[in-house]
C-alpha cells in the first residue's frame, strides 16, 4: 500500500563527475537499478531520462537529459532525484518503503504508544529506526527481534519492549 500521492525521493546528487555534466548520486534505498538507462526521473520538478549509470564505489555515477556540463551538475549537487509514486516497484509481503515507515506510531509489546519512528537510518547490516520517545530519542535495529508487527494500515509499528529501555541504543 503507497499512501502518498507526493513524488518519492530515490536518490540525492552528491557530486559532479567530470567535464561533460556527469554525477553521483547516493540511492535512497533500493538498488541502483532503479536508475537503469531510459528510466524517468524528476529533478527540481523538470522531468529527466537516465542516459547512462553504473555503479561507481558506495554511489551511482549517472547522466541525466538536460545535465550538460559540469556548471550544470555543480547547480544540482544536494538535490534530489524523485519518481512518483505510481511507478515505485511492487514490494514483497511484509516490506515497506522507509518514506512509508516514517510518522508510524511506536506502540510497546503492551499495545501502548510510547513515541513515533522519525527516521530511517541507513547501515550496511540493516536499517536502523530513530524513534522519538517523549523527550529522548533511542535508536532500534530494524530486525525481526526489535521489531514485531508494522501495520500500515493502522500507521503503526510495534517494538518489543526490551529494545525501548533507555539502555538500549543501536548506534
Amino acid at each position: 500500500m503507497i499512501a502518498t500521492e507526493e513524488p518519492i525521493r530515490v536518490a540525492r546528487v552528491i557530486k559532479p563527475h567530470g567535464l561533460d555534466g556527469g554525477v553521483v548520486v547516493e540511492m535512497l534505498g533500493g538498488s541502483p537499478e532503479r536508475l537503469a538507462p531510459g528510466s524517468r526521473v524528476r529533478l527540481d520538478g523538470v522531468d529527466r531520462t537516465v542516459e547512462e549509470a553504473h555503479a561507481a564505489g558506495r554511489g551511482v555515477l549517472c547522466r541525466l537529459s538536460g545535465v550538460s556540463d559540469l556548471n550544470a551538475a555543480t547547480a544540482i549537487c544536494g538535490k534530489y532525484l524523485e519518481v512518483d509514486p505510481t511507478d515505485l516497484r511492487p514490494l514483497p509481503e511484509g516490506e515497506h518503503f522507509d518514506f512509508q515507515l516514517v510518522g508510524l506510531r511506536v506502540l510497546d509489546g503492551s499495545g501502548r504508544t510510547v513515541g513515533e519512528l522519525v527516521e530511517v537510518e541507513p547501515y550496511p547490516a540493516h536499517d536502523v529506526y530513530l524513534l522519538r520517545l517523549g523527550s529522548r530519542e533511542l535508536r532500534v535495529p530494524a530486525v525481526r527481534a526489535a521489531i514485531t508487527d508494522i501495520d500500515l494500515r493502522a500507521g503503526t509499528m510495534t517494538v518489543a519492549d526490551p529494545y525501548l529501555e533507555e539502555w538500549v541504543d543501536a548506534v
